[in-house]
């Protein structure tokens, strides 16, 4: 978040999300439920966005009050006699949910981070599933989101958690992509893309500089090509995902040693038929959810697949 305060709303509601995943013994927090449930039980805060946005789009109070209970029940809390796990770290969609929060915030030009742009980033994320149930859908809370007022609080930034240390080449990474938005635009509308960072990893006489000119992969070329095809290629950096099936998963309980061997084995299995098929997959570190899509299996037959269990 190098460059942007998180709001007290946003930074307490991901506190909260801790928390709560530290007290039903998951040490990594990689769902967005809890963060849901986080930001609805701000729901009588007047300074909050998230739930005015929710509001805005239709969300009623028992609909929301309903929901957060729903969200924290399907947690299951720790034995209060085994040792508390340590403090959790955002990893999996969370992090992924924040990282896209500061996007939105960015593009809208709002003066930080708040619940509001995480609600936003969950349903982009397509990681809301239950907020579209409800019909909150993620252009309605874009429609919603620029008649929204900068309500929430900003103090000091918070980190969330300790980060590694980068390199004098990182750490001048992000600039030096924003100089080659200069130099070298695309489509004219100032983003800064993927292809302005690979332009920025060669310059200077870096490590991954070193890499890609021993691979063929020279600046001159890479300028030349996005002349030829820029706009082309910068859209595959606008992607969303496709929106998930509401109805028709099942979950499982999984160990973590099970989850090592799925996480080995779903990307290569879904790679084929199965994936167009409708065959889709999600999980956290203690549970799985499958939805067999219009394939003839049953999702515990995909399950025994993904463990390698059958052929």
């Amino acid at each position: 978040m190098a460059g942007w305060y998180l709001s007290e709303q946003a930074r307490h509601a991901l506190h909260t999300a801790r928390a709560l995943a530290r007290d039903a013994g998951d040490p990594t927090p990689g769902s967005t439920d809890l963060l849901l449930a986080a930001i609805l039980g701000q729901w009588d805060d007047e300074h909050a966005s998230g739930p005015a946005l929710l509001r805005a789009c239709g969300l009623a109070t028992e609909q929301a009050r309903t929901l957060s209970t729903k969200l924290l029940s399907a947690y299951r809390r720790r034995d209060p006699t085994a040792p508390a796990p340590a403090e959790p770290r955002l990893i999996g969609s969370l992090r992924f949910v924040v990282d896209q929060a500061e996007r939105i915030a960015a593009e809208t030009r709002a003066p930080y981070v708040g619940t509001e742009h995480l609600i936003v980033a969950m349903l982009w994320q397509d990681a809301a599933d239950q907020l579209r149930r409800l019909g909150v859908s993620y252009a309605l809370a874009v429609e919603q989101l620029a008649t929204l007022p900068h309500r929430e609080r900003v103090e000091a930034i918070d980190p969330l958690e300790t980060a590694e240390v980068p390199t004098p080449a990182v750490a001048t990474l992000d600039e030096l992509a924003r100089q080659q938005t200069g130099q070298h635009p695309i489509q004219g509308d100032g983003r800064i893309s993927t292809l302005h960072y690979l332009l920025a990893l060669l310059m200077g006489r870096t490590a991954a500089s070193r890499l890609l000119g021993e691979l063929g992969v020279t600046y001159p070329a890479v300028v030349e090509r996005l002349a030829e095809t820029g706009d082309r290629l910068i859209d595959a950096d606008d992607w969303r995902p496709d929106e998930l099936p509401l109805e028709g998963w099942e979950q499982f309980d999984v160990t973590p040693e099970e989850r090592v061997v799925i996480g080995r084995q779903v990307g290569r299995i879904l790679a084929g038929s199965l994936w167009e098929q409708g065959v889709r997959f999600a999980g956290s570190d203690s549970w799985v959810r499958i939805h067999p899509g219009r394939s003839s299996l049953q999702p515990r037959e995909l399950l025994a697949r993904f463990l390698s269990r059958a052929s």
